[in-house]
């Protein structure tokens, strides 16, 4: 027997009570076997319906209570597929952070779990991400101060850098890693299962896997990102570079122009720099890391500058070409003049998009946005009640303990019936440049548009004792706090190691400490962690007119 599901979006819903109303109102209607309805603020509902029954009955008793209803997508199913047993109790398309943290969630819920990955298991971070890159990075640290020695005593002696065997060292770094964070788990967890190939739907709670069809109870979509192109004319024919390949180059080049001043092109720009390539950056936006507070952007931006960095803010690039002697030459404008740059190689640093082309979403009803993003509500559930999103697919914050996170809570609330919510309101971020960037909560301008009363400080790091002796003074604490209750809003930091310490301001956000708490904690002196206490006290006190450990 045939019955169709039918997927709503329902417009009118202002409340928790409506869900039920709509339920008592819809349940009355002969031939309705199965409604439900997430919660109001999900504006969807999911029906299962008799084939005899028209959908437009259905929308003319919303109409009637006051609900406008319209028809997302709807399905024919087989009755006896709902009782069926499926192959998997949950299916994940994507072999990354997301997915081996959903995975095993589910695996102690007791599920039997297969992912789906068409590529090197472990996704973006540890093969082509935060891994290899965050190894150069301190290699290129390491080489860079050694031929620049802060201290009297010590005179500059440049390493010597053998750039093939590094690349050689991050692939065995990368190897190991791959093999006991992801790899060797499927042993661990005995309920998980690799499925090897590209995944698309064929309907809502089927995925077909190479020339095979797997059924699951629930599906979670985890596929993460790549690296986003923007269209400048000439740039496909003459060739880029991207975070991934820019990571396995086989030799330096000369010269490299970085398109793109947010953290991944400050941070690659940065190292390549460090091993002797001269780096042009290009940012179209008036500064690199907008998303920074100012005194910070300023502040690296003559840092990066310092160490020999050409920096153009606020350009446009015209087009890209090649000249006779196969070089690069890309022409930008900044204002009202044309400048051409000629570079070895271009890497693009543009921001990464969803991956989520190809896997056949419109046959599962599940929606996308304009950023091509999987379109999720606050539980991570998409328009398809049987199917839920995690990490970079679905639009969230890129870092890869996001991913971990919400894959984490996908899977719960798909195989559990819950609903916890995703919570990034205490959510750090660290940009790897050096001095480091390290940020949480709201910044000066946001906390104002939102209207609350605000007073800030601003500490220099020439005033912490630990950078005073490691002679390392450079960067700033800024911190954002309520003007009357001294509530901590936001911490803003630029300074060496600062991903190390902002963690005090990451639990202060997220129990609501102000910043006297911070200041009555004991922190251990000749530490960067004294920073925070510093900037706190700065609020009410010239923190330079104090002895050391003074309150």
């Amino acid at each position: 027997m045939m019955k169709k599901r039918v997927f709503l979006q329902i417009e009118g819903m202002h409340c928790a009570d409506c869900p039920q109303h709509l339920k008592e109102v819809l349940g009355k209607i002969d031939g309705v076997e199965e409604l439900e309805i997430p919660d109001w603020r999900s504006k969807r509902a999911t029906l299962v319906l008799s084939k005899e029954l028209n959908i437009e009955i259905i929308l003319k008793a919303m109409e009637k209570h006051g609900y406008h209803g319209t028809v997302v997508s709807q399905q024919e199913i087989e009755t006896k597929n709902a009782t069926a047993e499926k192959d998997y109790d949950l299916l994940i398309i994507g072999g990354g952070s997301a997915a081996f943290a959903a995975a095993i969630k589910a695996s102690e819920l007791g599920a039997k779990v297969g992912i789906v990955e068409s590529h090197t298991i472990g996704g973006t971070c540890v093969n082509v991400g935060c891994v290899p890159s965050k190894f150069l990075i301190r290699a290129a640290e390491i080489y860079h101060w050694a031929a620049h020695p802060r201290f009297d005593g010590l005179k500059s002696n440049a390493v010597s850098l053998n750039w093939p065997e590094l690349i050689n060292q991050k692939e065995r770094l990368v190897s190991s890693l791959r093999q006991a964070k992801y790899i060797h788990l499927l042993d661990v967890y005995p309920q998980i299962s690799m499925l090897q190939g590209e995944a698309k739907f064929a309907e809502a709670n089927r995925l077909i896997v190479g020339d095979k069809s797997y059924s699951s109870r629930k599906i979670i979509i985890a596929t993460g990102s790549s690296p986003s192109v923007p269209p400048i004319p000439g740039l496909k024919e003459v060739g880029y570079l991207d975070s991934s390949s820019a990571l396995s180059l086989k030799a330096l080049p000369s010269t490299l122009a970085v398109i793109g001043g947010g953290a991944i092109g400050l941070e690659l720009g940065q190292m390549f720099s460090r091993f002797g390539v001269k780096v042009v950056l290009l940012e179209a936006l008036p500064s690199i890391v907008m998303s920074e507070e100012p005194e910070i952007r300023d502040s690296l931006k003559r840092y990066l500058e310092e160490e020999g960095i050409q920096i153009y803010t606020h350009t446009q690039i015209l087009n890209v070409e090649k000249t006779t002697n196969k070089r690069n030459r890309i022409y930008i404008q900044k204002e009202d003049k044309v400048i051409p740059v000629e570079v070895d190689q271009i890497l693009v640093a543009t921001g990464r998009v969803p991956n989520t082309s190809g896997l056949g979403l419109e046959k599962a009803a599940v929606k996308v946005g304009n950023r091509r993003e999987v379109v999720v509500d606050a539980s991570l559930r998409t328009t398809n009640p049987d199917i839920y999103a995690a990490g970079d697919c679905a639009g969230l914050p890129q870092f890869v303990y996001v991913s971990a996170y919400t894959g984490g809570i996908a899977a719960e609330n798909a195989l559990s019936g819950k609903s916890r919510v995703v919570d990034l309101t205490s959510l750090p971020r660290v940009t790897f440049t050096d001095p480091q960037i390290a940020s949480v909560g709201l910044t000066e301008e946001a906390a104002k548009k939102a209207g609350l009363c605000t007073m800030v400080a601003v500490l220099p790091i020439k005033e912490v004792p630990k950078a005073i002796i490691s002679l390392d003074t450079r960067g700033l604490v800024k911190l954002v706090a309520e003007e009357n209750t001294g509530r901590l809003l936001g911490a803003h930091i630029l300074a060496s190691a600062a991903g190390d310490f902002i963690q005090e301001a990451v639990l202060a956000l997220r129990h609501g400490l102000t910043i006297y708490d911070i200041i009555e904690a004991f922190h251990p002196y000749l530490t960067m962690a004294e920073a925070l206490k510093l900037a706190a006290l700065t609020f009410k006190k010239d923190v330079g007119q104090l002895s050391c450990c003074a309150t």
